[in-house]
């Protein structure tokens, strides 16, 4: 069987999508580069007015509530960042103390996981994601400059703590490294809680 298909002309009169009537309309100067002698600059200038134009047009009734709060010049912009957010060595040790132990009791999962036997109870592969967890979170807050990063390095020195004396347990080296890492974690964390 086939079909017969018929072709419907009523709506032609219908009017054409805004985006090709924009391209279609007479008001663009359809002259190729060459014939309007613009320089690269100009044409750089042209190009970057337009996409900056249409930017706005298309983003104004959508703009946050924010939108006009931060202002000045690039300089104050960054001179209130920077007194925003900490500097302190041991601040930044913390975070880097941290980051150290998230990576170590993440890649000390995946090992413990692959060996298996006591090296993969249950109880012990939890504390392990539960400290790298934490320590990811904490990192986090800290980077933020969080008003409650006292509080989140505070549960991070104690979780530090348990998961160090659980890898303790072990005679492996990597498992010693990890307990290590995750005292040393422990104790930074605790100073920044005070």
């Amino acid at each position: 069987m086939s079909k017969v298909y018929k072709h419907e002309t009523e709506d032609e009169t219908k009017k054409q999508p805004d985006y090709i009537e924009d391209l279609t309309s007479t008001s663009r100067d359809m002259r190729s580069v060459d014939e309007r002698n613009y320089s690269e600059e100009t044409l750089q200038d042209e190009a970057t007015q337009e996409s900056d134009a249409d930017w706005l047009e298309a983003n104004q009734e959508n703009q946050s509530p924010l939108t006009g709060r931060i202002s000045g010049t690039m300089e104050e912009l960054e001179r209130i960042q920077s007194s925003q957010m900490m500097t302190s060595d041991e601040v930044q040790e913390c975070l880097k103390d941290s980051l150290d132990c998230y990576q170590s009791c993440t890649e000390t999962t995946m090992r413990c996981l692959s060996i298996g036997g006591k090296h993969a109870e249950p109880e012990h592969i939890k504390l392990l994601m539960d400290c790298a967890r934490i320590c990811n979170t904490n990192a986090d807050f800290m980077l933020r400059n969080s008003t409650y990063y006292p509080q989140t390095c505070g549960i991070t020195a104690d979780i530090c703590d348990e998961c160090g004396d659980n890898c303790d347990r072990f005679d492996d080296d990597f498992m010693k490294e990890c307990a290590s890492v995750c005292r040393r974690c422990a104790e930074s964390c605790r100073e920044m809680a005070r």
